[in-house]
């Protein structure tokens, strides 16, 4: 099996929807699961959030970064799943208001509204840029810098990892080949390949090499470890 850090996704949105389509093979579908946008948000009513929050929603990092300011990260998936089945919040019709006219149109083919929304003025995004998210105090950046890592291995082995991973882009490559895309946190990474190493699925002389490349793109976040 192979673990190795994916770093070829492109950050402009349509350029990742023709790179998935193109160059990973991977129908849309499964590439929402690896695209992640991160916004500021200032929200003027703490209800609103709290409506949201207690939904208890799947895939999204959040944190209070200041009065009534918070870091909010999660996957186009995780935006289509909430204008399926969230469509109700107040947060989620912001959201929506706000991104409809800044991402390409098939992030939200099959879950776009059918009827205009209804909006507030009591709730703000801003989108945060890859620079940006680096200037991150190192808490925060490592749970929202958003990382891919390939995975390729037979069947059996897959199924010994997939226990250990809840977000994933799958593609068969050839009988009894395989491929998976799992977006990981770096802190979400470091659990995992413990995880790896617990199991005897990879050895330290495997994982090392990536927790050595993770250390010189992002020291800071490594300073106490």
């Amino acid at each position: 099996m192979e673990l190795k850090l994916f770093t070829f996704l492109p950050e402009r949105p349509a350029d990742f929807l023709n790179f998935a389509k193109t160059g990973l093979g991977l129908p849309f579908e499964e590439a929402f699961k690896l695209y992640f946008i991160t916004f500021k948000l200032k929200a003027l009513t703490d209800l609103v959030l709290f409506k949201f929050l207690e939904r208890n929603i799947c895939y999204l990092k959040f944190d209070e970064i200041g009065k009534k300011e918070y870091l909010l990260t999660l996957s186009i998936h995780t935006l289509r799943e909430l204008l399926k089945e969230h469509l109700d919040l107040k947060f989620t019709k912001n959201l929506y208001n706000f991104l409809k006219d800044k991402i390409p149109s098939e992030f939200f083919k099959g879950c776009a509204p059918k009827r205009e929304v209804i909006t507030s003025q009591d709730i703000f995004f801003q989108f945060l840029s890859s620079k940006e998210k680096a200037s991150l105090p190192s808490y925060l950046k490592v749970k929202h810098i958003i990382l891919t890592f390939h995975i390729k291995g037979g069947c059996e082995e897959l199924l010994l990892i997939l226990p250990e991973i809840s977000l994933y882009a799958l593609r068969r490559i050839k009988e009894g080949l395989y491929e998976i895309y799992v977006p990981l946190s770096i802190s979400e990474f470091m659990y995992f390949s413990q995880r790896l190493l617990e199991k005897k699925i990879l050895n330290k002389v495997e994982i090392d090499p990536l927790i050595n490349q993770l250390k010189s793109l992002f020291p800071d976040c490594f300073i106490e470890i």
